[in-house]
């Protein structure tokens, strides 16, 4: 019986290290394969020209790739995902607000939830005390039992919105692949999301067609002017920023790595790119 005992601890025992240098080999292989997933995908940037709606890579003795900037995931290597997206084709609660209200409005089918959100926003970084409409300042925080009050000043970073009196988390998991925090002050339509492009131009019918010919490759800025009679402007841009957040998700066996960076393709010999923001 004590020969059983034993033998049964040693086998256990050596059966979770084995598990667990598994889970190490497997984490480090993720790890592995997600930066350098992102340093292939720079380097796809840097040697890549702009289109409307993405970039084309163009690699000696290779086929030409076109990758889209609008977010649709693409399959970089096996068990490895990235994604694209033009960071003026994303909003901002620094520069858009109101579209941020577009589009909770248009998700949640409640215009309650996007008045509360759109004035508790103001509350929350106006260095008042004065209360919007639909808003909270300190005394709402305080009665409602929150351990904290407003900024009053402004968001630091777009997950302090789900800090905001009454705001679902739910409703954020919805919006956080369409926000940004610094953004570029502009909106292009030709790179925003299907989701919030359908939220802005509030016509189905009108976003079926313009999606339609994004995915063909043909989509301009001047077929979007005539279709829609939006024009290019300074707040309307109908190019590429040259701002574009990077997702690069990788997979090995139960682990998963995941990095989210932010790069300015800047077109210069002396800094080809700058990293402005890193996350995994």
């Amino acid at each position: 019986m004590i020969i059983y005992v034993i033998s049964g601890a040693i086998i256990y025992s050596v059966h979770e290290r084995v598990r667990l240098a598994g889970g190490i080999k497997d984490r480090t292989l993720a790890y592995l394969k997600s930066h350098s997933a992102v340093n292939r995908v720079i380097y796809d940037i840097l040697t890549s020209t702009f289109t409307p709606t993405g970039l084309t890579v163009w690699k000696k003795g290779q086929p030409v790739k076109n990758l889209n900037l609008y977010g649709n995931p693409a399959a970089l290597s096996e068990g490895t995902m990235v994604r694209l997206q033009d960071v003026s084709g994303m909003i901002s609660p620094l520069f858009h607000p109101k579209l941020i209200k577009t589009l909770i409005k248009y998700l949640s089918k409640d215009s309650k939830k996007s008045n509360s959100f759109s004035d508790c926003l103001s509350d929350w970084q106006d260095p008042d005390d004065l209360k919007h409409l639909n808003g909270a300042e300190s005394y709402e925080y305080k009665s409602s039992g929150y351990p904290y009050i407003p900024r009053n000043y402004y968001i630091q970073v777009t997950e302090e919105i789900m800090l905001l009196k009454g705001f679902d988390k739910t409703l954020f998991d919805q919006i956080r692949d369409d926000l940004t925090y610094w953004g570029t002050g502009t909106i292009n339509f030709l790179t925003m999301s299907e989701r919030l492009l359908r939220a802005i131009l509030q016509d189905d019918s009108l976003a079926d067609g313009i999606i339609q010919m994004r995915k063909d490759g043909v989509l301009n800025g001047r077929k979007f002017r005539n279709l829609t009679g939006i024009v290019s402007n300074e707040r309307y841009a109908f190019a590429p920023s040259g701002w574009i957040k990077i997702e690069v998700k990788s997979e090995a066996g139960e682990s998963t790595d995941i990095i989210q960076t932010l790069i300015v393709k800047r077109e210069t010999p002396e800094m080809p790119y700058m990293v402005t923001q890193w996350r995994r």
